[in-house]
């Protein structure tokens, strides 16, 4: 079947149409005249008649209106205007003695057909232009994820600290079932030694410690770390520790480790006994975006002995064994750029501890500590550290000799004897139920050496302990305000050198104001320590 369509078309209204007029006459042309044979011309003639201008004739346009006279513009409105009247249609009519042409058109299926398949094939190419548009998109999108997860899987492989190197790369699948574009992700590690032993010695603030460290990594195939040591010394008689760390969940920043130790230490250089522990403990211990926390159980066994023959009442009256059982909970958030020697940043450290879950111990304790460093420009920094604790006692019962604070010493209080600070009870050092302690340092470049580890040091630190006094009607309140308004204060120059595992001082200094009982140094101290007010 086929579309036919016919049309008339006459010359003279078609030549009207295309030249935008209205109906007209077309006058025939007139015949050429003949002329004689031109004569030839020079080429300047030539060009002068073929630049000549020529007038050519065209016909008058026919306009329509309706028309708006503008020739003067008034404020007034215009007022609404009639729609245009529609064009004239041409004549179906031709006029006489005009030849007429018929035109058809004829569309078979064939050619319908080849219209159709080639609009549907010009809608195929837009959508595939707009199909590998998005699978660039696409790709870009998944090669980015591809590569991010192969960073993360990198990243925590070497947060477990058991293999050396690690090298990841992207490769072909060779599974028949994938997909062209499939890859697979190749991980090439190298693993640390799987055993450790190390012996250190260690001298420092009137001690010496010989250790000896044994660690096995990845014991059991699924990151574990089990580590034991030993240690012998002149202060820290001995002791030992075998301890269990195991990720939890398979996660990096997540782990849990059980430990039983056992240590025998001599008191003798501020209380006239000894001590030895033997207990276990379990923590739990994750990292957060505000810090670091730990979940802690502790079983303790204590016994004081070995008392000195000039041991004062209250230390008779601490000896024996005693048995704590305690839960706790540890924050700590570091900010700082040197964990030793700060020049930026600040550290906080909380820690609380309920002991009474069976055992001779009973109490509540608090602790915290809060500094901050600024750095001063051209090698000088300033660092301001606090301290402070306090121990309640719980069920009216109070507080033992091993679980109450200490205070004073080149990590604490600057000048003072280690564990010299507070009640004294016959050249015995108790300890006490509240603390705090204070320091303001200055840290200065070596002269002409400020690219060394060696720095200047000047100092001031300040700070109380004391013990709540449980007579009065008011203990908390009493305590305070003895512990607030009577502190010791000391100043001093010194040195200091940040090794790679601790810190070394050197300080000198005087003692500006202290108790009567309290054990001060003056002149040169030394120190060595992880931290330092």
């Amino acid at each position: 079947m086929s579309r036919s369509r016919k049309s008339t078309l006459h010359p003279t209204n078609f030549l009207a149409q295309g030249l935008g007029v209205g109906n007209g006459k077309v006058v025939p042309p007139t015949p050429n005249p003949v002329t004689p044979k031109p004569v030839r011309t020079t080429p300047a003639e030539h060009a002068k008649q073929a630049f000549a201008p020529q007038e050519i004739p065209s016909p008058a346009p026919k306009l329509q209106g309706p028309f708006v006279d503008t020739s003067s513009p008034s404020d007034s409105p215009i007022p609404p205007q009639a729609p245009p009247a529609p064009l004239e249609p041409l004549p179906d009519q031709p006029e006489p003695g005009v030849p007429v042409i018929e035109a058809q058109i004829v569309l078979g299926e064939d050619e319908l057909e080849k219209g159709r398949q080639w609009q549907q094939e010009r809608i195929e190419r837009r959508m595939k232009g707009e199909y590998e548009r998005a699978g660039r998109a696409l790709h870009e999108l998944t090669l980015r994820s591809l590569l991010n997860t192969t960073r993360n899987i990198t990243g925590l492989l070497e947060q477990f600290d058991i293999f050396k190197e690690v090298e990841a790369s992207l490769e072909r699948t060779p599974s028949v079932l994938a997909e062209k574009e499939d890859v697979d992700i190749v991980l090439k590690v190298r693993e640390q030694s799987r055993y450790f032993l190390r012996t250190a010695t260690d001298i420092g603030d009137g001690e010496g410690n010989a250790t000896a460290t044994a660690r096995v990594r990845n014991a059991f195939g699924g990151a574990e770390t089990l580590e034991g040591n030993v240690s012998f010394g002149t202060r820290t008689k001995s002791a030992f520790q075998l301890r269990l760390d195991t990720p939890v969940n398979a996660s990096p920043t997540t782990r849990a480790d059980f430990s039983v130790f056992s240590a025998q230490r001599d008191l003798n250089y501020f209380a006239s006994c000894t001590e030895g522990t033997l207990g276990a403990m379990a923590r739990l211990r994750t990292s957060s975006r505000w810090g670091y926390h730990e979940f802690a159980y502790e079983a303790i066994l204590r016994k004081i002995g070995d008392l000195a023959p000039l041991a004062s009442m209250s230390i008779r009256e601490a000896a024996g064994q005693s048995v704590k059982s305690s839960i706790s909970h540890t924050f700590i958030r570091d900010t700082r750029d040197d964990p030793f020697l700060a020049t930026v940043g600040s550290h906080l450290k909380l820690k609380q501890e309920l002991a009474g879950l069976g055992g001779d111990a009973n109490f509540l304790k608090a602790e915290g500590e809060v500094s901050q460093s600024r750095s001063l420009g051209a090698g000088y920094s300033v660092s301001l550290g606090l301290r402070a604790g306090a121990i309640l006692p719980l069920f009216g019962q109070p507080t033992l000799f091993p679980d109450r604070f200490q205070l004073g010493g080149p990590t604490s209080v600057r000048l003072f004897r280690p564990n010299s600070m507070g009640p004294k009870d016959n050249g015995d050092y108790i300890g006490g139920d509240l603390h705090w302690a204070a320091g303001l340092s200055l840290v200065t470049p070596f002269p002409w050496k400020p690219e060394w580890p060696v720095k200047g040091h000047w100092f001031l630190n300040a700070g109380k302990l004391t013990a709540i006094a449980h007579g009065s009607p008011t203990p908390v309140q009493s305590s305070l305000a003895s512990i607030l308004t009577q502190p010791s204060l000391t100043a001093g120059v010194g040195l200091m050198y940040r090794h790679s595992l601790v810190r070394v001082e050197a300080n000198f200094g005087v003692p500006i104001a202290q108790g009567k009982q309290e054990g001060s140094v003056k002149g040169l101290q030394f120190g060595l320590g992880l931290s330092f007010l």
